[in-house]
């Protein structure tokens, strides 16, 4: 076991993002809440790291200034340190991220009642392209306990702190399963084109991250199963943007409409959305997510919206085909 120590930015509270993941189906299997050795609250991650794929799990308590984390897996600590600041938003400016809030009052109504969350991402593209072809037609308890059966059966266990964490399987790991319990043989296929993907380096974080949005976007709906919505969710919480106003999924400008009582439309959410910047990917995970604690997110006109947002998008991927 390695030790990592990460600066903590101002006005970020680790207990924040233990609640978020607390509640986070999709996340299952990827985080936990639980008690360090010293009696700590902790939040523990584990997933695959960036590149090499090994197998992680990092334990992580907030004292003063930093958070300090309990790294087994790897010797890799620059590079862990790497993955969980982008996965919880450690690598900018907290004061920057306040000061959206402070000059948008329905941002700063969010960030006080989600006082010290930043974000809180997948682990990586590679984990946000699997959940995005294992989770379609399945309520989300279903895929999350064959993710975690996946992770069991095919994965890697990593022991830290006396628990021991099953991590989903490597992409070569991956490359080898012929069926799946619980999951169609066409699912089982596509998980394989993912893992092809990700041993090509075609989900690697920071190349996504450096590529324009639209051609990023078009590149990942030519792999096999990933449409604009699986796409949006590999690019923006995968590859962890920061910075963006993603359209796919039309529950962004319906939690839009409700949060600054307007008529939500594409347009509206952009010309808001400007003065997000340069956090209006963390706005609208925000705006997601007090939605989510409504009857609104099941609103019946959404799956309509749904399928004509993903035509839109689909046929502009093909465009830059």
């Amino acid at each position: 076991m390695t030790k990592l120590v990460i600066p903590k930015p101002f006005g970020f509270r680790l207990a924040a993002a233990r609640a978020f993941y607390a509640g986070f189906t999709p996340g299952s299997g990827m985080a936990a809440a639980s008690v360090a050795p010293d009696g700590d609250d902790e939040l523990v991650l584990a997933f695959r790291l960036d590149r090499t794929f090994e197998a992680v799990a990092v334990a992580l308590r907030e004292r003063g200034d930093s958070i300090l984390g309990d790294v087994a897996g790897t010797r890799d600590v620059a590079a862990v340190r790497a993955q969980v600041s982008r996965i919880l938003g450690l690598d900018v400016d907290g004061a920057a991220w306040l000061a959206v809030g402070a000059r948008d009052e329905v941002v700063g109504r969010l960030q006080a009642r989600y006082a010290g969350f930043f974000t809180a991402a997948k682990a990586s593209p590679y984990d946000a392209a699997t959940w995005s072809i294992i989770a379609p037609r399945l309520n989300m308890t279903q895929a999350a306990r064959i993710k975690i059966a996946i992770a069991e059966s095919h994965g890697d266990a990593v022991e830290l702190h006396g628990r021991t964490h099953h991590v989903f399987p490597a992409p070569d790991a991956l490359a080898r399963i012929a069926a799946i319990d619980g999951l169609a043989d066409v699912k089982v296929q596509r998980l394989r084109g993912i893992a092809a993907a990700a041993s090509a380096g075609l989900l690697d974080a920071d190349r996504l991250r450096a590529m324009d949005e639209r051609d990023a976007l078009a590149e990942l709906q030519t792999l096999r199963g990933i449409g604009p919505w699986a796409a949006s969710h590999i690019y923006y919480r995968g590859a962890a943007i920061v910075d963006a106003l993603p359209t796919a999924e039309p529950r962004v400008l319906h939690a839009l409409g409700l949060a600054y009582g307007v008529a939500p439309s594409e347009a509206t959410y952009r010309r808001i959305g400007r003065a997000w910047s340069p956090f209006a990917m963390w706005v609208t995970i925000l705006l997601m997510r007090d939605l989510a604690r409504t009857d609104e997110w099941n609103a019946p006109h959404l799956r309509a919206a749904r399928a004509k947002a993903g035509r839109k998008l689909a046929a502009a991927a093909r465009s830059r085909a």
